[in-house]
């Protein structure tokens, strides 16, 4: 047994043990379609075993390659932020100061202040409208 082989292995047997201890049906079917990934089932099989979707299978894959059991949890909330709450603040004042940012800026703005490229233009978008939100409920508490 190769070492790509033994490391499956040892994956699957902690998912055999996980799912020995685990009731929660959500967190089982994450575990399962992982599970019958290492096996080497094909994304076909597992969506008509477990009614799951091919992005079902790939979302659970994907965390648990970086994250291992963690990332099939309930309680899992993702890698944290790329800006403390302090900075996306001043990210938010620093867009209401000027309503001409466009995407083009926003991205050179964070890359330039705070290092940070998003890897999707959602998150620039989110903040942006994040902005516009907070000014608009600030502009409401004056009129």
């Amino acid at each position: 047994m190769d070492m790509d082989n033994k490391h499956i292995e040892k994956q699957i047997q902690a998912l055999d043990e996980w799912l020995k201890n685990n009731s929660d049906s959500r967190e089982l079917k994450r575990a399962m379609a992982v599970k019958l990934t290492l096996r080497g089932w094909k994304y076909s099989s597992i969506t008509q075993c477990l009614n799951v979707s091919n992005g079902f299978i790939s979302k659970w894959n994907k965390r648990f390659n970086e994250s291992g059991l963690e990332g099939l949890k309930l309680s899992y909330k993702g890698s944290s932020g790329y800006l403390t709450k302090q900075q996306k603040q001043d990210v938010i004042n620093w867009l209401n100061q000027d309503n001409n940012h466009g995407l083009e800026k926003v991205k050179r703005y964070l890359r330039d202040k705070y290092d940070i490229n998003f890897k999707s233009n959602s998150s620039y978008y989110n903040l942006i409208k994040e902005a516009q939100n907070y000014f608009l409920q600030f502009s409401a508490e004056y009129l």
